[in-house]
């Protein structure tokens, strides 16, 4: 199934649009989807973003907060927030 992933913030620099896809099983969770985001970052050799699947909220479509567990649909859009740091 395909995931659409909404960048935000630092994850931008994931794809030249602000959509990432993302190839992931058929019966996939958001955890499937920090593990498949981690292998992204390292192939694209971004050690910048290293932590980000870890340290980042994901939405649903409806701007709900979904945890680890939550079974994803193919084709849904996904939003991932990245921490903001700051004072």
């Amino acid at each position: 199934m395909k995931i659409q992933l909404k960048l935000y913030a630092s994850s931008k620099i994931l794809s030249d649009t602000d959509i990432l896809k993302v190839d992931l099983p058929n019966s996939s969770n958001v955890g499937d989807l920090r593990n498949a985001l981690s292998k992204i970052i390292s192939e694209k050799n971004l050690k910048q973003l290293k932590d980000l699947p870890a340290a980042s909220a994901f939405f649903g479509e409806f701007n709900e907060v979904i945890n680890d567990e939550y079974k994803l649909k193919d084709k849904e859009l996904i939003s991932i927030i990245p921490p903001i740091g700051g004072g």
